[in-house]
C-alpha cells in the first residue's frame, strides 16, 4: 500500500486512488489544499496496485519517460495562431491541440476555474465547451483520472492536458491503452496551494467590499511580458500582483515541486507546451510584438504526428533551437526560498494575512529567519 515518509514523496496526481479495485484510497487535502492518498485500512488488502501505478519516484531520481523518444534531433517550435492569441496568454497553441482533438472525435480533459474559483480537470467533447479549458490556472488542479481510464476502455481516443506529474500519472494508470491516450503536458514551475488561492480571493474580496465574479491568472490584455493576475468585480476589473509574487517567490509551492524529477527535457508526454521566452532573441522578428508566442517540443512520434498540421487554424511556427529559448525548468526543479517554511507555518496558524504581512520581502520575520540560519539556530 502507499506509504509517505514525506510530503515531497508525492504529487497527488491520483492515480493510487483510482487505480485501486476496492475503494481503499481517498485523496485528502491538507491544510494548503493539497491532496494525497489517506488509506483505509479495513479495505486494502495489500494487493500494492497503488504502488505500481506510482509515477513519481520514491527515490526522486529523474524519471525514465513513459513513452519512446523520438530518435534524431529532438523537434522544438515557435508557434503562433494569431486569431486565437487575443484570448490566449501565450500563443494559443493549447487552445489549437484542443480544437483539433475535439474537432477529431477525441475526448479532451483540461483544467477549468469552476464557478468556486477552484481549479480542477474537466471533460470536454464537443467544442462549445472547450473555453473554460483556455488560459493558464497557476494553482494546482483537482483531478480524478479515472473517468479518463474509463473513456479509454470504452474506445474513446483521449487527449490529456497537464502538469507533467499527472500526466505521468495518467500515463502509468491508463499504460495498457497508451495507443489511444495523448498526453501533453505544460513547461511546470511549479503548482501553488489551492487554500492559499481560496483565501487570497476571500481577502481581496474582504477589501474591495464587492463580490468576485471572474479571475485570470493572466490577463492577456496587459501584454505576454506582464504576469498579473486580474480580478473582476462586476464590471470593475483589478490588476494584482500579489498572488503571483508568492508564486514567483516559491513561498507555497507543492513540496514535490521541489525535488520533481520530471523537470527535464527527457519529457513523460508526447506533447510539452510552454510560453517560448528568447524568441526575440533566437528568432528576431518573429515574435517582437508582445502578443505571445507558444513553444512545442514533439516529444514522441505520436506527438509529432498530431501536431504536424492544424488545417483550421492559421498558423505561424518556425523551428527553433531549444538551447536557444530554454528555460530552468527543462533542467531543475523550482528550489525553495527563504521564507517558505515561514510563510507555511504562518498561514496554517494565523491566515493567509498575517502571513503575507510576514513574508513580505524585507519583512522582519524573513529577515530573522535567515540570520538563525546562517548563525545554525533553529527557530
Amino acid at each position: 500500500m502507499i506509504r509517505l515518509a514525506d510530503r515531497k514523496d508525492c504529487c497527488g496526481c491520483g492515480a493510487c486512488a483510482a487505480v485501486c479495485p476496492h475503494g481503499a484510497i481517498t485523496m485528502v487535502p491538507d491544510g494548503m489544499g493539497f491532496r494525497y492518498p489517506r488509506v483505509d485500512m479495513d479495505r486494502c488488502v495489500d494487493c500494492h496496485r497503488c504502488e505500481d501505478v506510482c509515477a513519481f519516484a520514491h527515490e526522486l531520481s529523474p524519471a525514465e519517460p513513459l513513452c519512446p523518444e523520438v530518435k534524431g534531433e529532438e523537434m522544438s517550435e515557435a508557434i503562433r495562431f494569431p486569431a486565437l492569441m487575443d484570448r490566449s496568454q501565450s500563443g494559443g497553441l493549447a487552445f489549437a491541440l484542443m480544437r483539433k482533438a475535439v474537432r477529431g472525435g477525441m475526448v479532451v480533459y483540461g483544467a477549468a476555474i469552476d464557478a468556486d474559483f477552484a481549479v480542477r480537470h474537466r471533460r470536454v467533447e464537443r467544442e462549445e465547451e472547450l473555453e473554460p479549458l483556455r488560459l493558464s490556472k497557476y494553482v494546482q488542479s483537482e483531478l480524478d483520472p479515472l473517468p479518463v481510464l474509463e473513456d479509454l476502455k470504452a474506445g474513446r481516443r483521449v487527449l490529456f492536458t497537464g502538469t507533467p506529474c499527472q500526466c505521468a500519472g495518467v500515463g502509468s494508470l491508463c499504460r495498457k491503452y497508451r495507443d489511444r491516450l495523448l498526453l501533453a503536458d505544460i513547461l511546470c514551475h511549479g503548482v501553488p496551494a489551492p487554500s492559499v488561492w481560496r483565501d487570497y480571493l476571500a481577502e481581496q474580496q474582504r477589501r474591495q467590499g464587492k463580490k468576485l465574479t471572474r479571475v485570470l491568472f493572466r490577463d492577456p490584455s496587459l501584454g505576454w511580458h506582464e504576469h498579473k493576475e486580474a480580478l473582476f468585480f462586476g464590471d470593475e476589473k483589478r490588476v494584482s500582483g500579489e498572488f503571483t509574487e508568492l508564486f514567483y517567490r516559491h513561498l507555497m509551492l507543492r513540496p514535490s515541486c521541489t525535488v520533481c524529477p520530471f523537470a527535464s527535457v527527457q519529457r513523460v508526454s508526447d506533447l510539452t507546451m510552454a510560453d517560448c521566452w528568447g524568441v526575440e532573441k533566437a528568432l528576431p522578428g518573429f515574435a517582437d510584438d508582445n502578443r505571445g508566442c507558444s513553444l512545442l517540443l514533439c516529444n514522441t512520434p505520436e506527438g509529432k504526428a498530431f501536431a504536424a498540421d492544424f488545417p483550421a487554424e492559421r498558423v505561424e511556427r518556425r523551428p527553433v533551437a531549444l538551447e536557444k529559448v530554454m528555460q530552468p525548468n527543462f533542467l531543475v526543479p523550482s528550489t525553495p526560498k527563504d521564507g517558505a517554511d515561514l510563510f507555511e507555518n504562518t498561514y496554517l496558524r494565523r491566515g493567509y494575512s498575517v502571513a503575507l504581512r510576514r513574508c513580505r520581502p524585507g519583512a522582519i520575520g524573513i529577515r530573522l529567519r535567515r540570520w538563525a540560519r546562517k548563525a545554525g539556530i533553529k527557530l
